[in-house]
Order: structure tokens, then sequence, then C-alpha cells
């Protein structure tokens, strides 16, 4: 018998023979005890037809409220409006800004697995939209078997994401063409992604996988509610729109280890190192281990170590930015370290139906969250 027959089973835990399968998710995310809020329902549905050929496709619903930490203007209330009049120093502060959204994204994906080799082609389309942010993206990824035993495979995909952010004229006045009478101006963000990788069977119950990715960005990156104060120190000082350089690129690499035994227990590794031209470095360390009892129920404990440098143009202080190109407050490109927690349950309740239940904890020193779901599957 060759290794991937039975490394894949015990590895991705998944059954000997490919079933059609319809999935229902609904995911809570809360953040800051109700500072951010997220309602998530999730549908996912694959259908195979015959050996060769693959469908999937996923619709996500996200409500969000909540607020997000910038500066503004005191004396006008919590808003992120630009002010146009005399500004003075005591009435600049940092704080919550309320917001409401809601998303829609839909997904497609297509696979066609090759007569001979079973190498496998797949193509994807997927489109999300905001009230302020409109996305498209198409991907493409093959994999390739280097033999016939199918113990290596290597992979390459890229993909190509246009976005549409949409900049309040309200919010930003001097920002927009005044004679055109428009309430937001429509910005552009592109986004091509390129991976390469390659899968090696070690044994018949172990697996290491090695990736490197490049991630290119061009546009509109700035964030159109961030603010930043400029010239705090003077008789004038200036809240400002954030700005951040109109193109990123991104390089890193992904590593992976998984492991199996016989008693029921599974095992997995990754290291993640990211750095772009922004001056971020980032470096994330996971681990899962699985247990699966008889009957398919089985429990999975995960932990996710993550740290990162600054940006270069960033600064959380009132009184840093003065005439600068680029600057920021947004503390996402802060240099920071976080830890997640995640348990998850997998409930079989017969042979076609499951329950799977999952939560977690998240900890960084600007916030905490906790995220829960629930989630039932039918396998057919």
């Amino acid at each position: 018998m060759q290794l991937r027959a039975i490394a894949l089973s015990a590895l991705l835990l998944s059954s000997a023979y490919a079933s059609d399968e319809v999935s229902f998710n609904y995911i809570y995310y809360d953040e800051d005890s109700g500072r951010t809020t997220i309602k998530s329902p999730h549908l996912y549905l694959k259908k195979e037809f015959g050996a060769d050929y693959v469908s999937e496709f996923s619709y996500t619903y996200d409500s969000v409220s909540g607020a997000s930490p910038t500066y503004y203007d005191a004396s006008s209330g919590a808003s992120a409006k630009i002010p146009e009049g005399v500004l003075y120093p005591e009435d600049i502060v940092y704080g919550d800004i309320p917001y409401e959204d809601e998303r829609r994204a839909y997904s497609l994906l297509l696979t066609k697995r090759m007569p001979k080799t079973r190498d496998e082609l797949s193509v994807g389309w997927s489109f999300s939209k905001e009230n302020d942010y409109i996305s498209r993206e198409i991907s493409l990824q093959y994999l390739h078997y280097t033999d016939y035993t199918k113990n290596r495979s290597l992979t390459l995909g890229v993909s190509y994401q246009h976005n549409n952010p949409k900049v309040s004229c309200y919010l930003n006045p001097g920002y927009c063409d005044s004679t055109t009478g428009a309430s937001v101006k429509t910005e552009k963000l592109d986004v091509v992604t390129i991976e390469a990788g390659v899968t090696q069977i070690l044994t018949k119950d172990s697996l290491i996988k090695g990736s490197l990715f490049y991630i290119g960005e061009d546009g509109y990156l700035s964030n159109p509610y961030m603010r930043v104060v400029r010239y705090y120190d003077s008789y004038s000082p200036i809240l400002a729109p954030e700005r951040k350089p109109e193109e990123r690129n991104a390089y890193g690499t992904l590593l992976e280890y998984k492991k199996s035994w016989q008693n029921g227990y599974f095992a997995q590794l990754s290291y993640r190192l990211y750095h772009d031209d922004w001056e971020i470095t980032s470096h994330t360390a996971q681990s899962s281990v699985t247990k699966e009892w008889a009957k398919g129920l089985a429990a999975t404990f995960k932990l996710r170590l993550y740290h990162q440098s600054s940006a270069y143009f960033y600064n959380g202080s009132i009184d840093y930015f003065t005439d600068q190109k680029y600057a920021s407050s947004d503390r996402r490109l802060s240099s920071f370290s976080s830890f997640e927690s995640t348990l998850c349950f997998k409930f079989p309740i017969n042979d076609t139906i499951t329950v799977d239940l999952e939560g977690s904890y998240y900890h960084q020193k600007y916030f905490d969250s906790i995220y829960g779901s629930i989630g039932v599957k039918y396998s057919f």
C-alpha cells in the first residue's frame, strides 16, 4: 500500500471515500466585552461530480457593530469627521468611534482531477460587499504529484484581487472634488498573491510541507476613518487623515509538520515568517493536538503565538507627527505580541450528520476577545 493512502486518512481525519456535504455554521465574536461584536452565519456546499470534478460554494453574512479607536475632535462629539474650523489641543482625544456595518461574501471553487496522474487544477472566484468596500478575487492553483507513489507533491497558486474602498466626502472634507457633489470617492486597490510549496510524506503517519509566498499590494491602502495629529505642540494643531504608502511588497515562508498515532492522537506544528517593505516582520507559531475516539468523536486544542514589529511610519503618540509624508496611528501597525487558544469538539450524530463546537480566547496588549461557533454538517 502506498504511504499516501494511509497518511492522508489519519492526518486529515477524513473518510476514505469522497462525499458531498452541506454545512452551516454560526459564528459569534466579541472584543473587549462589547466594544466590537460580530455575528456571522456561514453556509458551505460541496458537490462531487464523479471521481474527477469537485465544486465548492460558500456564503457568509457578517453583522458588525462596535467602536474603532482613533484620534478625534471631542468638541464635536465622537466622530471621525475631520474638523474644518479652529482646533484646540485640549479638544483632541484618543477614543472609540462607533460604527456599524454589514458584509456579504460569496465564493466558488472548481477542482479538476487529471484522470491518469490525479494532479489537481483548481479555479476560484470570490466576491464580498460592505457599505464602504467591494472586493473581487480570482485564483488558480495546480497540484502536481512528482511520481506514481504520490508521496511528494508540488503546488503553485496565484490570485488577483481587485478592491474598491469608498472614502466618505463628509468625513474627509477636501479629499473629494466638491464640484461633483459626490458623497463618496471610490478608490482602487489591487492585490496579487503567489505561493509555491512542496509536500513530502515522510512515513505512513507523518508529513512535512514548506511553501514560499509573495503578496503585492498597489493602490489605496490607508484607512479613511483613521486620524493622526500633526503639529500638536504648535498653536494650530491639525487632525489629519492617516496616510500609508500606496504600495506594499511582502515575502515569507510557511513550514508545517503533521503526525498521527495509532491510538487516535494527531498533532500539527507550523511556523510562518512574514516581512514587508513597510518594515513589518512577523512570526507566527501554531500547534494543535487532536484526539479521536470511536465513531468519529474528536477534540482538538490549538495554541497560536504571534509577534510583529512596527511599520516605519507608525507612531501612537499625540505629539509625534509634523510634516512626514506617511503617518499612521493604527495600532495594527504597531509592535505587539499576542496569543490565542482554541478548543474544538466534533460530535457525530450518525453516519451522515456531525455537530461541531469551537471556542477561542485571544489576548494582546490592546484588547482581549472571545470567539465561538456552532456548526452542523450533513454528508451524503
